[in-house]
């Protein structure tokens, strides 16, 4: 029976012989590799990357709207972005907080890591004024921008194809923070707003924010079974 149960063993297939996206591929450890078709890719779509692409921590080469801001320079791909340049200390509600004054917070919804069929990955974001001054951030998917990624292959934005630029203000009071969850539907999202039905395969793939007030952000990984 020990013998016949090591066989068994022997003969399951390792996640590279699936065609599964592994840590390593996804660009979290190692070498990227692509993860989802991307159906007639456009001309803002990076190309598909070789077993020779670079670390996971490089952006594609084509970037979206929302990839013009800068990444932080602590995190691999999140981080604080440079479009807004200064930002005058606010006097009313209505006026814009300084990015100085904002902590920002991004995680996986309930910590979790791994989701199965049928189940959708939520990332979490919080965002504080520590300014005594009440002051207006927007949160919406351009200024808050979640973007994925297996490797090379940017998988989805919540910046792509955003109706009136996506703006979403909130007016923050000091130390009253700003809770909202962003859902992903394990679909794939292109910046020339095409119909597809590209779904993302099982595997592993990791998540950053980005924008003005993102800060210094952990890139967050996760894996998706079938």
């Amino acid at each position: 029976m020990l013998v016949v149960a090591l066989i068994a063993f022997a003969c399951q297939p390792s996640d590279e012989e699936s065609g599964e996206p592994t840590r390593s591929e996804a660009g979290i450890d190692a070498s990227p590799s692509p993860s989802v078709p991307s159906e007639d890719p456009s001309a803002d779509e990076s190309p598909e990357p070789t077993a020779g692409a670079s670390e996971g921590a490089e952006e594609s080469a084509s970037p979206s709207p929302g990839d013009e801001a800068s990444e932080g320079a602590g995190g691999e791909e999140g981080g604080e972005g440079g479009g807004a340049g200064e930002v005058a200390a606010p006097e009313r509600a209505e006026d814009l907080c300084r990015p100085e004054d904002v902590v920002v917070t991004f995680e996986l919804e309930g910590d979790q890591e791994v989701y199965g069929s049928g189940s959708a990955p939520g990332f979490r974001i919080t965002v504080v004024n520590t300014a005594e001054q009440t002051c207006t951030v927007d949160v919406g998917g351009a200024a808050l921008e979640v973007r994925i990624h297996s490797g090379d292959d940017r998988i989805y934005s919540t910046a792509d194809c955003l109706k009136d630029g996506g703006a979403e203000e909130q007016q923050l009071s000091r130390g009253v923070p700003h809770e909202f969850t962003v859902d992903w539907e394990r679909n794939r999202s292109f910046t020339d707003c095409r119909e597809t039905s590209a779904g993302a395969r099982a595997g592993w793939y990791r998540a950053n924010l980005h924008g003005d007030y993102a800060g210094d952000q952990p890139q967050l990984a996760f894996q998706l079974r079938s």
